[in-house]
């Protein structure tokens, strides 16, 4: 068993309206302010031009104009004194650089140093190893060998 078609145009939801669809709940109110293209409103917002925005704010005595006037400065005298202060700072982060530079060619050095006694001390210590075991090598084929004098 089917359900019975029901046409489109009965429902009244939705249906053909001239060449377009009309969808279900849309108002008529909406239809109007997209027909009549007034949903930004005025771009002055009914504040009159006492703003400094609107149409005339491109105009050289518009309040735009004198707000962008300062900011402009503003950005200026700022980039001028982020300069003046990293001038300032500089040499205090050289010398800090070059004292670390230092102090980590210092560190360097006493490792090198340091592995170059290790180095040392290890190969002394394995010549006095070998020095020994011959020694003892030595002394005990003298006490086991027969000395005949003549």
């Amino acid at each position: 068993m089917g359900f019975p078609l029901i046409p489109l145009a009965l429902l009244g939801g939705a249906g053909y309206v001239g060449n377009e669809l009309k969808k279900a709940g849309q108002r008529k109110e909406i239809e109007n302010l997209i027909n009549q293209s007034q949903i930004l409103g005025d771009p002055t917002n009914n504040f009159g031009y006492g703003t400094g925005f609107g149409p005339g704010m491109f105009g050289p005595t518009s309040g735009y104009q004198a707000q962008l006037g300062y900011q402009t400065q503003m950005g200026k005298q700022q980039r001028e004194n982020m300069i003046k202060n990293l001038l300032a700072i500089e040499p205090i982060t050289d010398r800090a650089k070059s004292r670390d530079f230092e102090r980590n060619m210092a560190a360097a050095r006493f490792r090198t140093q340091l592995g170059t006694q290790q180095g040392l001390t290890l190969q002394g210590q394995r010549g006095a190893q070998a020095l020994a075991q011959q020694g003892m090598g030595a002394a005990g084929n003298a006490l086991t060998s027969n000395y005949q004098y003549q």
